[in-house]
């Protein structure tokens, strides 16, 4: 495994794999099974598998969020060489964003001003500047990302549609502990009794994809449900992709057609002893 820092070190990827497709996995480090699931099915098809780690400041709304957020650089590459990586790129801050950079414009339309997007003022727009930065330095053939954070999935779609339309992204399945709760870096933050409850987002979203003809009660009940258990819930609703808008029990009376598989979701934000959450089901 070869680690890089600087972006010009990419392009040694190609011209020793002329022959084989690269796919990139973009990380922040603090890296769990979840990430290993996205490297694994980067390697199941062959490709050069390349993965950075860069905790991106500009997506980060909250300065004390971005201090607290876990640095285990470390243990993160250890991790990857044994799972197989080829490449791992560990840029910093200067490398990713020198000042002749300008930004670049992604239109975005409502997903930016929705949920994650009204929650977390200015994080969108971190993700599409620092996801276009990493494309464009490692080229990659294929993309893989995380349905845990669906809407950042919605966004990079956008952005891979406007930009990049020769990139293939993948979404891939979220990784859950036993408990049904998703995988993520913040977990660590919790305590063992908040690890426990914490798993209690999972049988909500559930419970709500079970009891769709009475989904606006169903919703109303298990955020009240939540918000007993000791979460502060921001939001708890079901959505129609790629989109994010609001539906409704009777927008829902065909969603068992074929042709609407994945076309919605049930998405969840909410803090629970000081660490924020999030988490959703695509049905």
């Amino acid at each position: 495994m070869k680690v890089f820092t600087l972006a010009t070190e990419l392009l040694s990827i190609q011209a020793e794999n002329p022959q084989r497709k690269i796919a990139f996995i973009p990380t922040m480090g603090a890296l769990h099974e979840g990430h290993l699931s996205l490297v694994e099915n980067a390697q199941q098809n062959g490709y050069v598998t390349v993965v950075s780690i860069f905790i991106n400041p500009l997506q980060f709304n909250n300065l004390s969020d971005l201090e607290k957020y876990p640095r285990t650089l470390e243990h993160d590459l250890a991790l990857l060489e044994a799972q197989g990586v080829d490449f791992v790129f560990t840029p910093t801050n200067e490398e990713m964003y020198p000042t002749t950079t300008a930004d670049v414009v992604v239109d975005l339309g409502l997903l930016d001003s929705r949920f994650e997007g009204a929650c977390r003022p200015g994080h969108f727009h971190g993700v599409v500047q620092v996801v276009y930065r990493l494309f464009h330095y490692v080229q990659p053939h294929v993309v893989f990302f995380g349905e845990k954070d669906l809407q950042q999935c919605l966004v990079i779609e956008q952005l891979v549609l406007q930009h990049f339309p020769e990139i293939d992204m993948q979404r891939v399945p979220t990784k859950r502990e036993v408990s049904g709760l998703a995988m993520s870096s913040r977990n660590m933050r919790l305590t063992k009794n908040g690890l426990e409850t914490a798993a209690a987002i999972y049988r909500s979203l559930s419970a709500v994809i079970v009891n769709l003809t009475d989904i606006d009660a169903r919703l109303a009940f298990e955020k009240q449900k939540l918000t007993s258990l000791g979460f502060d819930v921001e939001y708890l609703s079901c959505v129609s992709l790629p989109f994010m808008d609001e539906v409704s029990g009777k927008q829902l009376d065909n969603q068992s057609d074929a042709s609407k598989k994945g076309k919605y979701a049930v998405v969840f934000a909410g803090s629970l002893e000081g660490v924020r959450l999030i988490d959703n089901l695509v049905f």
